[in-house]
C-alpha cells in the first residue's frame, strides 16, 4: 500500500485498472455462467466500458446506485463500473425482503438498480416502490436493461476523487431495528485495505472462493477487492458450492458467512463476514415510500 492510496489520492477502482496492467492474462474473475473467466485486462476493460455506458444512462459524478446481486462477479463488476463513472455503489443485500430493499433504495435516493437473476423480480418490485427508474440486469431479465448493452458506448477512465469524498454507501441494521447509511470515504477504504494487507496476506498465487454478498457490504467488499489487488483469482460460488468448487479449481481460501460450517477436507483459508441481522418486527421492513 502506498501513501498516496492512503491519503486517497488513488480510488480502490483506480488501483485496480492499475493492478489489472501489470497482471494482465491472469484470471482474475470467475463466474459458472461465463463460458470464459475474466482476465486482468477483461475485467478491467469491462468496468471501463460499463461506466460509459452508465454515464450514457444519465449516472452523474457522486450519484448513488443500488447494487442488489446475487453473486460476487456480478458484485465486482457493478460496483466498479459504478465507481469508474463517478457514482457511489449502495449494497443491497440479498437476505432483504423486498420492503426492506425499497426502503434503503428510497432512502438513499438510487435512481438506478443494477440486479441479476435470480433477484431481478425482486429488484423490479423494489424498484416500483422507491425512485429507482432504470433497472439494469446481468443476463436477461423483463422490464430490465441488459448490462451488455452498457458495453458498446466507448470506455470511461475511473475518475480521481477527493479523501473524504464518499466511495461507498452500506446500510447497517441500527440498535432499534431499521437499517441506517453507513457511508466510508475514500479514505476509510484504504485504512481497510491496509489492515487487510497485514491481517490477511492474500496474494497472486491465491485462489479465494467467494459465497454470494453477504452482510451489509463493508467486510465482504473490503476483503473481495483485496483480493483482486493483490493478485488473486475471485471465483464466484454458491454456499451449497464450496466443496466441489475447492476442489475444481484448487481454491486456497474463501470469503463465506458468519457460522457457515465447511467441509474439514478442504484445507481453506476462511475469511467470515457477519450476515445482516434481520429485522426484529414485521414493523420495521415497511419501505420509505417516495412523496
Amino acid at each position: 500500500m502506498t501513501s498516496s492510496s492512503l491519503s486517497g489520492e488513488l480510488t480502490v477502482t483506480q488501483r485496480l485498472v492499475e493492478t489489472a496492467a501489470r497482471y494482465g492474462c491472469r484470471p482474475a474473475l470467475v463466474t459458472e455462467h461465463a463460458a470464459e473467466p475474466y482476465s486482468f485486462t477483461e475485467l478491467a476493460a469491462t468496468i471501463r466500458r460499463a461506466a460509459a455506458g452508465l454515464a450514457w444512462r444519465g449516472l452523474r459524478p457522486r450519484d448513488v446506485i443500488g447494487v442488489y446481486v446475487p453473486d460476487a462477479a456480478a458484485y465486482v463488476l457493478a460496483c466498479h463500473a459504478i465507481s469508474a463513472a463517478g457514482g457511489i455503489p449502495c449494497p443491497v443485500s440479498p437476505q432483504l425482503p423486498i420492503a426492506e430493499a425499497a426502503g434503503q433504495l428510497a432512502d438513499c435516493g438510487a435512481r438506478m438498480l443494477l440486479t441479476a437473476q435470480p433477484l431481478a423480480t425482486a429488484a423490479i418490485a423494489a424498484a416500483d416502490q422507491s425512485w429507482v427508474r432504470q433497472v439494469i440486469s446481468f443476463g436477461e431479465a423483463p422490464s430490465a436493461t441488459p448490462f451488455s448493452s452498457l458495453l458498446g458506448m466507448g470506455a470511461l477512465h475511473p475518475p480521481a476523487a477527493r479523501p473524504h469524498d464518499l466511495a461507498l454507501l452500506p446500510y447497517v441494521r441500527s440498535p432499534a431495528g431499521p437499517l441506517q447509511p453507513a457511508g466510508l470515504t475514500h479514505v476509510d477504504m484504504a485504512t481497510e485495505l491496509a489492515a487487510l494487507n497485514t491481517a490477511a496476506e492474500i496474494s497472486d498465487e491465491d485462489v479465494v472462493l467467494a459465497t454470494p454478498p453477504i452482510g451489509d457490504g463493508t467486510s465482504y467488499t473490503a476483503i473481495v477487492d483485496h483480493a483482486l489487488l493483490n493478485g488473486a483469482t475471485v471465483v464466484a460460488v454458491g454456499t451449497d458450492e464450496l466443496p466441489a468448487a475447492a476442489a475444481r479449481h484448487q481454491a486456497t481460501a474463501a470469503i463465506v458467512p458468519f457460522g457457515l460450517k465447511v467441509d474439514d477436507s478442504n484445507p481453506l483459508r476462511l475469511f467470515a463476514v457477519a450476515t445482516l441481522t434481520p429485522p426484529a418486527s414485521c414493523s420495521q421492513t415497511q419501505p420509505v415510500w417516495p412523496g
